[in-house]
């Protein structure tokens, strides 16, 4: 969240706060001191937040510079972590999307967190790398069978055997949609994806891409997120596939250390 002079989850739900705050009084919009007062933080903590929230997109100012407004990031952020109740939290999620900004930067390719709702995997963000032709596998609020995209793979795999036999079952009449997909490779891929650590899902939703993913894991061992990229074919060969999966799970593991210490 930007340049904000205190770190962890504790800012980020503080970032939160004023986020849920904003949705709440659009379009008036607030400024920094009505903030401090409904939320009891304090002014100058207010004041830094909004400049790390209007540096991502999160708010917006009016032309006076003294009013906040919920920007369209925010506002998008919103609707797609509404619409899975039961995925990662707000504030593990605002962590996440600095890494991914940097993923894009580094790797030039885009780059999806994906969670789990029940037998679907779906979009919550994604960021657009710099290389000219970009495989937006997916964008927000999409969803899939879980398994179908390396990101879906990623979090069928962390989930206990029984579960993920389940799911596999349920989804069996839909797979046929996504290039023929079957449930034998959707088993064989969960199991090397579990052998390997990171998925790898060529030529199946999209045509012509490649995508790696990368679960993180809750200290109970459940899936809480993933994130992938996708490229075309050609962009990623073997060496490179490590190389963005090592990217990749540096970054969630660096989230997860912060959110679920042991």
């Amino acid at each position: 969240m930007g340049n904000v002079n205190a770190s962890g989850p504790q800012t980020l739900r503080k970032g939160l706060t004023v986020l849920s705050l904003l949705k709440q009084v659009a379009p008036e919009g607030m400024g920094a001191t009505e903030v401090a007062r409904q939320t009891d933080i304090d002014r100058v903590t207010v004041q830094r937040l909004f400049l790390a929230l209007e540096s991502g997109g999160w708010v917006r100012r009016d032309d006076e510079g003294r009013r906040y407004y919920m920007g369209s990031d925010g506002q998008q952020l919103i609707r797609s972590l509404g619409s899975v109740p039961g995925g990662p939290p707000v504030p593990l999620v605002l962590a996440a999307l600095p890494a991914m900004r940097r993923l894009a930067r580094q790797l030039g390719d885009a780059v999806f967190l994906v969670a789990r709702d029940g037998r679907e995997s779906v979009c919550i963000h994604r960021e657009v790398g710099d290389y000219p032709l970009q495989i937006l596998a997916t964008h927000v609020g999409k969803r899939y069978p879980l398994g179908v995209g390396s990101a879906g793979m990623a979090l069928l795999a962390a989930l206990p055997e029984r579960d993920a036999q389940q799911v596999i079952k349920d989804n069996a009449s839909r797979l046929d949609e996504y290039g023929g997909i079957t449930v034998e490779l959707i088993d064989r891929l969960r199991r090397n994806t579990q052998q390997r650590g990171y998925s790898i899902m060529q030529n199946y939703a999209v045509r012509g891409a490649l995508g790696i993913g990368c679960a993180m894991t809750d200290n109970a061992g459940a899936p809480v997120m993933s994130i992938s990229v996708s490229a075309i074919t050609d962009r990623m060969s073997i060496k490179r596939q490590g190389e963005v999966a090592r990217l990749l799970r540096h970054e969630l593991n660096s989230l997860r250390r912060t959110f679920f210490c042991e």
